[in-house]
């Protein structure tokens, strides 16, 4: 595989991505970005260089929140992910955003950043987008040139 390319891994819900970027980042200080595994049945942000963890849902009583479905997340969570992408946005190692879906696709969660991201990188970018939205995904962001990867697996393989 080229390092000069987009790519976009898609799969089943819980079928084992984010698992796999995990497993695929660790030991690499060359990766950056947020994961979104499941933590003691909770959905977390995971910084990729730090592995630094924080609830992505909201907190009971919290004033600021993001509502997609029957998830209710932390706006402020949000933005510190967000804060940790926009801030790897420069770096020559691979840049992760786990995952692009349904909020995005209506300008919420990490819409905004992602088209900071793809204004000035296009090379060493590896998008989650949910599975049966990566066309609606690439067309939304104007991503022209991605590899869209089905296969988990396939991630070990990636140069860097």
């Amino acid at each position: 595989m080229q390092e000069s390319s987009i790519y976009i891994l898609t799969g089943a819900i819980q079928s084992g991505k984010t698992s796999s970027l995990l497993q695929c980042c660790t030991g690499k200080e060359d990766c950056y970005g947020i994961l979104t595994p499941v933590v003691a049945g909770k959905r977390v942000f995971m910084n990729v260089q730090t592995k630094e963890q924080f609830a992505m849902e909201a907190v009971d009583g919290e004033e600021e929140i993001i509502k997609v479905g029957k998830y209710v997340f932390s706006k402020n969570n949000f933005n510190k992910a967000v804060q940790i992408i926009r801030n790897a946005i420069e770096t020559k190692g691979w840049l992760v955003i786990d995952e692009i879906g349904p909020l995005e696709l209506r300008g919420e969660g990490f819409c905004k950043v992602l088209k900071e991201v793809l204004a000035v990188r296009q090379e060493k970018l590896l998008l989650v987008v949910r599975e049966g939205l990566a066309e609606q995904a690439k067309v939304h962001f104007n991503i022209s040139e991605a590899e869209i990867i089905n296969d988990a697996e396939i991630l070990k393989k990636l140069p860097g």
